[in-house]
């Protein structure tokens, strides 16, 4: 997962709305967002390392992980996949302030992950492990491969067009309101000016292509031959997600392939229980 937007208490019948872009290389094995067979979680499912990037419970247990760009850093001893982190949560029944304490943190490669759960004291934590875990405090916030809320060009539009959203939406959430809108915000594929891109090493034409909210990497983009986003790498997948003031939980889920949609909207709804 690349870009988290979040909309913390911003809305009076939904303290959480995520808006979310998962951007991966075309060729890794994934399955569409569904509940699973052998847990309590709706997601989708990497069926490379066997975890997920975003996913609800219907509980209102929420979880996303996104990964720091840090090109050339060690792998650390005995490494763990990032995508664990999500499941293991949803999973559970930790509050996310002390799932997140007990993160095996040095065994992941660098990450941010986003926890959930409205029945907790603190019910929306970032754990990580560049940054000590922290209750997130109310407001519209992004998360993308860097620290929380580290202004890149995705991340300032990005917060700039939720809040937005956010202060036009309904009482009640509907298709033209919400989800249309919130996933043509996903869908913006609007590169930054250079002189606004970070440098996170990884050379101008790879943060270029990069820098918008919807990636779509192709052959024109500069980038150099040995990398490994020459394979077809890009947005495949678009999540929302919207829990109510008593723990509802809904879902949608657009997924793409090399920038076109793939399949139809997904849809996935558990009142409070």
């Amino acid at each position: 997962m690349c870009l988290l937007l979040i909309a913390y208490h911003q809305h009076p019948r939904y303290p959480l709305l995520l808006l979310a872009n998962r951007d991966e290389f075309y060729q890794r094995p994934t399955v569409p967002a569904q509940p699973w067979d052998d847990s309590p979680i709706t997601a989708g499912r990497d069926l490379e390392a066997g975890g997920t990037w975003l996913g609800v419970t219907p509980t209102g247990r929420v979880a996303a992980v996104t990964n720091i760009r840090e090109p050339g850093a060690p792998e650390p001893a005995r490494v763990l996949s990032r995508g664990e982190i999500p499941v293991n949560f949803l999973a559970g029944e930790q509050p996310p302030a002390d799932y997140a304490a007990g993160l095996p943190a040095p065994r992941y490669r660098g990450f941010n992950a986003l926890l959930f759960d409205h029945r907790a004291s603190a019910p929306l934590v970032c754990a990580g492990n560049r940054h000590a875990p922290f209750a997130i405090v109310p407001g519209v916030h992004g998360i993308s491969n860097g620290a929380p809320d580290a202004p890149w060009p995705k991340v300032t539009h990005g917060c700039r067009s939720l809040s937005a959203l956010v202060s036009a939406l309904p009482q009640q959430l509907d298709t033209e309101a919400f989800v249309t809108r919130a996933l043509a915000l996903l869908a913006d594929d609007t590169r930054a000016p250079d002189t606004h891109l970070p440098d996170t090493g990884v050379g101008l034409a790879t943060e270029r292509a990069l820098s918008p909210i919807f990636v779509r990497i192709d052959s024109e983009d500069g980038i150099r031959n040995d990398s490994p986003l020459h394979q077809g790498y890009g947005t495949r997948a678009s999540t929302l997600v919207a829990v109510d003031s008593s723990g509802g939980v809904q879902l949608w889920e657009q997924t793409y392939i090399d920038g076109r949609v793939s399949g139809d909207l997904r849809y996935f709804s558990y009142p409070s229980i």
